[in-house]
This record gives C-alpha cells, sequence and structure tokens, in this order.
C-alpha cells in the first residue's frame, strides 16, 4: 500500500498521463486527417497495423481500471516488510500470469491475431538480438543506475524519509530463503514475461497504432514506471521502459525487452546480496 504522498503523487501523474494521452491521439487523429500521406505508425519493426479501435477501448479500459483501484495505505499501516511475505508473493505472480495470458487470449480468440507473428517471435535473427542485448544491457545498467543514483540524492533534500519499493525492502530484510527465491523468480521470469507483454507488445503497439513511435515510447515508459507505485523509481524506471522501447522497434522482437528486463533485475537482485554481505 502506498503512503499518503506517494499516493497524491502517482495517483495525480496517472491521471495527467491519460488526460495527456488522450488529447495525442485526438490531435494526431487530425493531423492524420489534414496530412494523410504521412505514416509515421508504420516507421520502424514494431508492427502496429495489426490494432485497431477495439484495442485503443481496451487499453483505456485497463487504465482506468488501475486509476480506481489504486488506494494510500491507511494510517497505522504496516510497513513493506510485513505487507510482502510468502502469499503476497504468489499472489502477485498469478496476477501478472493472468493478465498476460488474458491478454494473449483477447488477442489471439478475440481480435483473431497471432501474437507470435504480432510480437515479432517467429522470425528470430539469434546473432543480431546477441548484439543488440549485448549493447543494451551495458547501456541500460550505466544510465539507468546513474539516473536513480542522482534522483535518489535529489528527492532525499526534500523527502527524507522515501524508502525503496516494499519488495526491495522485505528482500532485504527476510532471512526466509523461500521468499528470497520468490521474489528472485518473480523479478526475474514472471515480471519481464507478463509486463514486456503488457507495456511493450500491447501499450506500446496500440499507442503507435494511433499516435507515433516516440510518442508511444514516452507514454507507455511513463504508465509502465507509475504502475511500479514508487515514486523514487519513477524517473529511471521510465528511462528503462524508453530504452527496451528503442530496443523493440530496432529488432521488432519482443523477446529482446523481455530479455532486457530479467538481466536488470537480475544483477539488481545481485547488487543487492552483495550488498547484504558488506
Amino acid at each position: 500500500m502506498l503512503d499518503v504522498n506517494s499516493f497524491g503523487v502517482l495517483h495525480d501523474l496517472s491521471i495527467f498521463v491519460s488526460i495527456a494521452t488522450a488529447l495525442a491521439l485526438v490531435s494526431y487523429w487530425l493531423l492524420r486527417h489534414l496530412r494523410p500521406e504521412v505514416s509515421w505508425n508504420h516507421e520502424g519493426s514494431v508492427l502496429s497495423r495489426p490494432y485497431g479501435a477495439p484495442d485503443l477501448l481496451v487499453l483505456a479500459g485497463i487504465g482506468l481500471l488501475f486509476i480506481l483501484t489504486m488506494q494510500p495505505q491507511a494510517s497505522g499501516g504496516s510497513s513493506g516488510s510485513d505487507t510482502v511475505n510468502d502469499s503476497s508473493l504468489v499472489f502477485g505472480m498469478v496476477f501478472h500470469l493472468t493478465v498476460c495470458a488474458g491478454l494473449l487470449l483477447y488477442l489471439f480468440q478475440v481480435r483473431g491475431l497471432n501474437p507470435a507473428e504480432l510480437f515479432g517471435l517467429q522470425h528470430l535473427h539469434w546473432r543480431s538480438l546477441a548484439v543488440t542485448l549485448g549493447i543494451f544491457t551495458i547501456i541500460i545498467l550505466i544510465s539507468v543506475n546513474a539516473v536513480a543514483s542522482m534522483t535518489v540524492a535529489w528527492l532525499q533534500s526534500f523527502w527524507p524519509d522515501l524508502d525503496a519499493q516494499e519488495t526491495v525492502k522485505a528482500f532485504q530484510k527476510s532471512d526466509s530463503i523461500g521468499l528470497k527465491f520468490l521474489v528472485i523468480f518473480l523479478a526475474v521470469v514472471i515480471a519481464p514475461l507478463a509486463e514486456e507483454t503488457l507495456f511493450r507488445g500491447f501499450v506500446y503497439g496500440v499507442l503507435k497504432r494511433y499516435t507515433d513511435a516516440p510518442f508511444a515510447a514516452l507514454s507507455s515508459s511513463l504508465m509502465f514506471a507509475i504502475i511500479h507505485m514508487h515514486v523514487g523509481s519513477l524517473l529511471p524506471l521510465w528511462m528503462l521502459a524508453v530504452l527496451f522501447c528503442l530496443a523493440y522497434e530496432i529488432t521488432g522482437c519482443l523477446l529482446v525487452p523481455m530479455l532486457l528486463h530479467a538481466i536488470f533485475n537480475a544483477v539488481s537482485i545481485i547488487a543487492m546480496l552483495f550488498a547484504d554481505k558488506t
């Protein structure tokens, strides 16, 4: 659960992003009617043409549901280390997988789209994927961690009691091997699979269809950052997601941001483990 201050920031930001995205969709619609020869949404390697108005409505419904279910922490609520336990982590895994499976089922059964083709998984070029992974891994680890350090230093100047994410605190404080294993599995396997399918595969693709790649990357990445529900991580997670979008657009294969996501989370966990021993 969020503290009241964090809830206020994230709730207001989520509403702002929703309104800005809606205005952008209208603006791009007008631009395309004024200049029908321009096809910004067809540039790059990520498919956007198969998406349609029903997908835009589904995206709006997901966003509205998220905003309506955001809740602040009640006064006297428990700390993150108390709220994050084995049961909550298992629930998180089931929720992530359910959202992912539901989205894939919707695309395949309702929309008649092939997710493997839509997400560029049918024709994998392993050598080029390996090179892209290597380059982006270095860029991500350097840039995102630098931005995270600067963001924390800046926020602590006026928000001194800003804590780490609840799952991170639970992982650092717990002596339970089972809880640590669940956190690692969720972070390295489940989250990259489900979150990349939703945010890069669906949200980015739908927004690109009705706007263009730069706006879709910026907007979907901010949504990705907000949904992690931590003010201190907003800027680094936004940058991380933008880099995921760029890697996806370069290769046209959703497997690339999935693997980058898994690598980043794995390195972060290894860093926490080494920090605990020092």
